[in-house]
């Protein structure tokens, strides 16, 4: 798999033995905009309610406007989209990253059928070298202690992650690496 850093565009190209039903070949990772709104609301309706709630922490089938207008966009931060080749959206990853904070919390959803192919490691190397750039010095993620996925994604994605628990969830915490692309491969 290869990515191209910064500028939001990113190509992801995804090599295996996966039938084209279930997971496109070619993926361009890019920075999400307003207009992404019915693909990501799309995208969001067809995940799972156990998808759902390991990334709200609510399972519910629809996100508020606002909401929606919020994580496409943030005010403090930048959002991520995996794009399939037909225009199709598969994953949304956020960094909130006020610029005045030093830590910077991250965000992903990756719909059911685009989980397991390494999609979620490369979107948060991506949103990492967004961080880099925004001169945030540490990631932080709050996660449900029974998503193991996401709880192993730092690993994954070459981070060394500190954890804690705050208000019945995980906390994940890791340093940015400074001007550098995060090693590590995708798995």
């Amino acid at each position: 798999m290869t990515a191209m850093p910064m500028r939001g565009r990113a190509r992801l190209t995804v090599v295996g033995a996966v039938g084209a039903d279930e997971w496109p070949s070619h993926v361009r990772v890019r920075v999400a905009r307003a207009e992404d709104a019915a693909r990501v609301r799309a995208m969001h309706e067809r995940c799972s309610p156990e998808t759902r709630r390991l990334r709200y922490f609510t399972s519910a089938p629809r996100l508020p406007e606002a909401a929606l207008s919020r994580l496409l966009v943030p005010e403090h931060g930048v959002s991520l989209v995996a794009v399939a080749p037909d225009g199709a959206i598969g994953a949304l990853a956020t960094l909130f990253h006020p610029a005045s904070e030093p830590v910077a919390e991250v965000a992903l959803l990756v719909e059911d059928g685009w989980q397991r192919h390494g999609l979620g490691t490369t979107m948060l190397r991506s949103l990492v070298e967004h961080a880099a750039v925004r001169g945030a010095s540490d990631l932080r993620a709050h996660v449900l202690p029974w998503n193991r996925r996401m709880l192993a994604l730092f690993d994954r994605a070459g981070l060394v992650s500190r954890r804690g628990y705050e208000d019945g969830v995980v906390l994940v915490e890791a340093e940015v690496p400074p001007g550098v692309r995060v090693p590590g491969r995708c798995a």
